[in-house]
């Protein structure tokens, strides 16, 4: 997403867009196979834009447990401030991004890339109660009730059952 900042005048000035999923051409794409709807509000003041930035999409998971796909809204907001031409401003800061005096655009894609990479669960689940894949019979238990037989023990510790009793 490319916003025009070359003849911005100082104040606050809103931008909105929809983005197509293979617009922004990342290695997890198939997450997000909807469309996504970015808005952007950017406060430009002296050689500063600040910008609020907000993403909505419905992303496309694979449980961890029963791998069923699941659908789940998201929305993600972030700012960042850009501080345009070189000066003595130095800052480790990852919100703040340095850009040349040349600049006539800013190139958002690769901030939405990163969000959407960021809001990747550790762990899916369609849901938290989500029962999984029964290992012996291959069932998903949220829908079936395993038909696996009573498991097989190993013939060679039923001497130490006997010590239990």
């Amino acid at each position: 997403m490319k916003l025009p900042i070359l003849h911005l005048v100082d104040g606050i000035h809103q931008f909105e867009q929809v983005l197509k999923p293979e617009s922004l051409n990342f290695y997890r794409q198939a997450l997000y196979p909807h469309p996504l709807r970015v808005e952007v509000e950017l406060n430009k003041f002296e050689r500063n834009i600040q910008s609020s930035i907000r993403v909505e999409t419905t992303a496309r998971y694979e449980c961890d447990r029963c791998l069923a796909v699941y659908e789940k809204p998201l929305m993600l907001d972030f700012h960042l401030l850009f501080r345009i031409g070189k000066d003595t401003l130095q800052t480790e800061e990852d919100e703040v991004v340095v850009l040349p005096a040349e600049t006539v655009e800013l190139d958002l894609g690769e901030w939405i890339q990163e969000q959407l990479v960021l809001a990747i669960p550790m762990k899916m689940l369609c849901s938290e109660d989500c029962k999984g894949i029964c290992a012996g019979c291959g069932a998903n238990l949220n829908e079936d009730v395993c038909s696996c037989a009573a498991p097989a023990t190993d013939p060679r510790w039923d001497k130490l059952k006997t010590l239990r009793k």
